[in-house]
Order: structure tokens, then C-alpha cells, then sequence
């Protein structure tokens, strides 16, 4: 689903763009080598090695859909002097010199979720849901020992198999308990399931719904309504890179970009013009090297205007965007700093 979703249609998206505009480095079209690596540890590396060594590539982005497969494709990068675009929060980032995010730190999502919780909703109990991913259970720590000092008290906490066609066990048992607040992060497809079945159930009640970015792919269900979700992005903001990036992709496919494929453009464009800033498409080491050091590598993303600097740890200061789902849309939420 990553690739045929969101990867393939943001390649296709890019490489057109970066046409339209007359190219890069005096006037050279960029192509993007794919390799899937079918949600394998090993052959997340195995990809990463042909990239480097057979492909020839300048930069890798992306590098899995689990942590696991990032963690191994940003040592390469680490162990090989080649720049790496991934999502998200970057494992131990005051160690790397190759590794950068072109989208939102895990602790700005993190603070964000927090935030929302603890000063707009304000519970008294909290049940996590959430899937059975080592990056999705750090998350649930991080949002539990924010949310401890308030005196919120977790009452129910599972993690879901990947692949699970039915959640009802688990939605039973968070009704049974009546949390305050549930906060649930899950693969799209899963979360439209989560949807559909606490309908059958007979709806939340009381219980608000906290998500992250898969949330968006339930918005049409009547299961969703009322969902807050901490997002990257939203359809219809009106900054000039937001309008370009739906624009563009509403004009190539018929219909608007979702927040999740915002993390692959956005990576991809990161790796794009990091290769701009260092003037070369060979020098590897410079490409990494300049990106992660030099302050030159800043680009206006729909997120925002990134600025990656040698003090920035890999990230571009981006923040998320806290939206609702009322009536099918989602709609952007103010929130207390």
C-alpha cells in the first residue's frame, strides 16, 4: 500500500515538477530509482547497498514503513557517506551526520498530542490502541509520561497486530472501560476498520478520539466524526507551497493529496534540493555533508518553511497541524501553547 499509494504517485508527481521548472543543476531532470523492500529489515539494507553501489544514486529517501527498516537503512547511510531523507522522528539524531527528516520530529509530534490532551480535552483517563510497531509503543511511552503529571490515568493499552481485520475484542473492552480520551494510531486500512466497527458498536459515546495522520482515510465514515488528528498537513491551506504541491497533484491525478503522501514529497524535495545546495550529483559525501552542516539546505515545504542547520539535529523546524473532523472535512484546530 505504500508504494502503489503513495510512494509511486509522488514520483511521478516530483520528477514532473522538477521538469516544469526547467530542472536541477543547470538544467538536468531528476530520476527516482525505486526499490521495494517489502517491509523486510533485511532487505531494507540489501536495498540501500544496491541503491548506493549499482544504481548510483545521489541521496536515498524514505527507507521503510516501520522504524525497524529505518533504523537499518540510516547506519548505512551513517557507515557510507550518503545523505538519507527519512520520515519522522530520527533515532539517536545527535549522532548523525548523513541522516536528516523531511517532516515533523517524534517530540514535536509528541508535544503536540500532549498539548491537545492535557489543556483542550483535559481527561481524567486515557486508553491507548495502537499498533504493534516499536516506533508506535515508544510513542505511547512519550505520550503517557506527558500526560502522568496531569494526573492522567491510562486505564487500557494494547497494540494491534499488523494485518488484523477485526478489532472488536478490543473496542469492547475500551467501551467496558469508559475512557475519557482514546488515542490510537494505526495503518489506514486498520483505522477504517476502527470506523466501521465501533459503529457497530453503537458509536463512541463520551469517548474522544485522538489519531495521527491515517486518521484522514476515515473521514467519510460516520465513525470518524469528531476524531481530532495530529496531522502534517490538511487539503486547502493557502500558502503558496501548499497550493502548488494540491494544485500539481490534483491537476496530474483528478483528485487532492492526502497529509500522507505530504511525507514523501516532502522527503524526496528535501533529498532534491539538498543536491542543489552542494551543485553536485556525484559527490556524495559533499550532498550529505552540506545538508547536514552547512545551513544551506532550506526550502518553503506546505508544512512550512525548512531551514536544516548544524544545530537542528536532521530535522527542518516544521510543525504539525492539529485538525477535527467535522461534517467529512477536516478542519484546523487552535490549540494553547
Amino acid at each position: 500500500m505504500a508504494g502503489t499509494a503513495f510512494a509511486d504517485p509522488i514520483i511521478n508527481l516530483v520528477e514532473q515538477q522538477v521538469k516544469d521548472q526547467g530542472g536541477i543543476l543547470g538544467g538536468r531532470d531528476v530520476k527516482v530509482v525505486k526499490y521495494d523492500n517489502r517491509a523486510s529489515v533485511a532487505e531494507a539494507g540489501a536495498g540501500a547497498q544496491k541503491l548506493m553501489y549499482d544504481e548510483k544514486v545521489s541521496a536515498i529517501v524514505w527507507g521503510g514503513v516501520s522504524g525497524a527498516e529505518v533504523h537499518v537503512v540510516s547506519n548505512f547511510a551513517e557507515e557510507n557517506g550518503i545523505l538519507f531523507i527519512q520520515f519522522g522522528g530520527i533515532e539517536s539524531a545527535e549522532q548523525k551526520k548523513f541522516t536528516l527528516s523531511g517532516d515533523i520530529s517524534t517530540k514535536e509530534l509528541t508535544d503536540a498530542l500532549v498539548n491537545l490532551t492535557n489543556k483542550v480535552l483535559k481527561p481524567k483517563t486515557v486508553a491507548f490502541l495502537a499498533a504493534d510497531l516499536s516506533d508506535y509503543r515508544d510513542r505511547v511511552a512519550q505520550y503517557k509520561e506527558g500526560m502522568e503529571p496531569q494526573g492522567v490515568k491510562t486505564v487500557y493499552e494494547q497494540y494491534v497486530p499488523q494485518g488484523s481485520t477485526d478489532l472488536m475484542s478490543y473496542l469492547t473492552k475500551i467501551k467496558y472501560d469508559k475512557p475519557d480520551v482514546l488515542i490510537t494510531e494505526l495503518a489506514p486500512d486498520i483505522i477504517l476498520t476502527l470506523a466501521v466497527q465501533s459503529m457497530e458498536l453503537g458509536g463512541w459515546g463520551d469517548i474522544k478520539v485522538i489519531t495521527t495522520g491515517a486518521g484522514e482515510y476515515a473521514k467519510a465514515r460516520p465513525g470518524a466524526q469528531g476524531w481530532y488528528i495530529i496531522h502534517v498537513w490538511i487539503p486547502g491551506k493557502q500558502d503558496p507551497a501548499s497550493v502548488k504541491f494540491q494544485g500539481d497533484y490534483q491537476a496530474m491525478f483528478g483528485r487532492a493529496p492526502t497529509a500522507n503522501h505530504l511525507y514523501y514529497y516532502n522527503s524526496l524535495w528535501t533529498a532534491i534540493y539538498a543536491i542543489e545546495a552542494a551543485v553536485t550529483d556525484t559527490d556524495l559525501l559533499k550532498i550529505a555533508q552540506t545538508a547536514r552542516f552547512s545551513g544551506k539546505l532550506e526550502w518553503d515545504t506546505p508544512m512550512g518553511h525548512g531551514h536544516w542547520t548544524a544545530d537542528s539535529m536532521g530535522y527542518g523546524g516544521l510543525s504539525p497541524t492539529i485538525c477535527r473532523i467535522e461534517d467529512k472535512q477536516m478542519v484546523q484546530v487552535t490549540t494553547p501553547e
